[in-house]
């Protein structure tokens, strides 16, 4: 049989948020899965600011971006 309950770790032993009806001497074999905490919009904010200035601003509009990449990649056919 095949079961799965979600639970967290205290400190000192894994906590079941269900109950679990397990008979004496029965075999169980537990996985368990880390879950990162969830990022803060600080964080958030420092990883896209880090990301500003990663690709140069050639001073080009959108257009001339989209019309450059549709001649470099133009079909031969």
């Amino acid at each position: 049989m095949l079961a799965t309950a979600k639970g967290y770790y205290n400190g000192s032993q894994i906590v079941l948020d269900s109950p679990v009806n397990i008979q004496k001497g029965q075999e169980v074999i537990i996985t368990y899965t880390i879950i990162q905490p969830v990022v803060e919009k600080n964080s958030q904010d420092s990883i896209v600011d880090s990301l500003v200035g990663a690709i140069p601003n050639t001073g080009k509009s959108l257009s001339e971006y989209r019309s450059e990449r549709l001649q470099k990649y133009a079909s031969i056919n």
